[in-house]
């Protein structure tokens, strides 16, 4: 009969894998006694190396979110001053619309209470918003002509300048709706329809008309809106 002869097992290779790793190792040892200092300083050199690399990556990274971070900051500053300036500038620009529109207000105010110095005109004959507004344009005229030196306030409230005018007088709805929108029209124009010479009204029974001059065979030269 033949013998059976038995496998080593899994921890007998394991021992004999040791054994033999430890017998070149003191081969090594014996042959080249400075191995062991070579390897542990160059295992030694790997692990600075690694810890540097280490160090040097997280620097990096620190060193980047710092500047993200301050990237940030300094877009935030720059939208938050241009926020605050976009304010400011609705802010200034809603005042001086609201300044203007109260300016408006009382220049329509002015012009209505001229026309209602005329309305005894305007009832008897039959006066329409085109009559009122050509009146309205004489007005303008006179404040254009000033060149700013009189706003148009001062130029309707001068004595004796337009029948009938008295800072008293009442602002009329129907007078002022006009009045309104002639003074809008007179903002907004970048071309004047007539020439501001012409600062002379006539009311006549055909309507208003204004003329750059006065004679004394009437108006040698006559305007209507």
């Amino acid at each position: 009969m033949m013998e059976r002869t038995s496998r080593p097992g899994v921890l007998d290779t394991l021992k004999q894998i040791t054994e033999g790793y430890t017998a070149r190792e003191r081969l090594l040892q014996w042959r080249y006694p400075w191995f062991n200092v070579v390897y542990n300083y160059l295992i030694a050199a790997l692990i600075i190396a690694l810890t540097c690399s280490l160090y040097g990556w997280a620097l990096d990274v620190w060193a980047q979110n710092r500047a993200d971070i301050q990237t940030r900051a300094a877009v935030e500053a720059t939208e938050q001053a241009h926020r605050e300036a976009e304010a400011a500038r609705a802010a200034e620009l809603a005042a001086a619309q609201k300044t203007e529109a109260a300016v408006m207000q009382r220049e329509a105010e002015a012009v209505a209470k001229a026309f209602y110095g005329i309305r005894n005109f305007i009832v008897k004959y039959h006066y329409t918003e085109k009559d009122l507004k050509t009146y309205a344009r004489c007005m303008f005229n006179r404040a254009d002509a000033a060149n700013g030196l009189y706003d148009l306030e001062t130029v309707i409230g001068r004595k004796d300048q337009f029948l009938g005018y008295d800072s008293k007088n009442p602002v009329l709805n129907e007078y002022y709706t006009v009045a309104q929108a002639a003074v809008e029209e007179w903002h907004r124009e970048t071309v004047k329809p007539c020439d501001v010479s012409y600062q002379y009204a006539e009311l006549t029974e055909n309507g208003i008309y204004l003329a750059a001059e006065f004679g004394a065979d009437g108006y040698a030269r006559r305007w209507q809106a």
